[in-house]
């Protein structure tokens, strides 16, 4: 009867250490990015864009929202150290779009550095 108890407590230990091991494994390859997007003037449209043959949406413009924009997004190490090119778009009705573009690693290595994407442009009047 005591063995039996030693052998199940082994099996839930061993159950629970192998769960708690996969789960960091496959939790190490992302990484949450915080953006922080201001503008002048604020309420401007965000968006941004992935290009790149491993990511989902590839190609597709995704909205953050309008300025001041502070969110975080998750992301696959490999998608975007792989990424052709990563795009920061910034709207808004008559000013001059702005535009932040990485590759891959380069954005990586800000987002390791900084802990943060943080931009601030100053918006153009449009001639129109």
């Amino acid at each position: 009867m005591r063995v039996r108890k030693y052998r199940v407590q082994g099996l839930l230990y061993s159950i629970g250490l192998l769960t708690v091991l996969s789960l960091l494994g496959g939790c190490s390859d992302k990484k949450i990015v915080n953006f922080k997007i201001n503008s002048v003037p604020k309420g401007a449209q965000v968006l941004y864009q992935v290009l790149g043959d491993d990511f989902p949406c590839r190609g597709e413009w995704i909205y953050l929202g309008n300025t001041p924009v502070q969110g975080v997004r998750e992301f696959k190490e490999s998608q975007i150290e792989d990424a052709d090119k990563i795009t920061l778009k910034v709207m808004h009705q008559g000013y001059h779009d702005q535009v932040k573009e990485w590759d891959g690693d380069g954005f990586w290595q800000e987002v390791e550095e900084s802990d943060v994407i943080f931009w601030t442009p100053e918006l153009i009047p449009s001639a129109e």
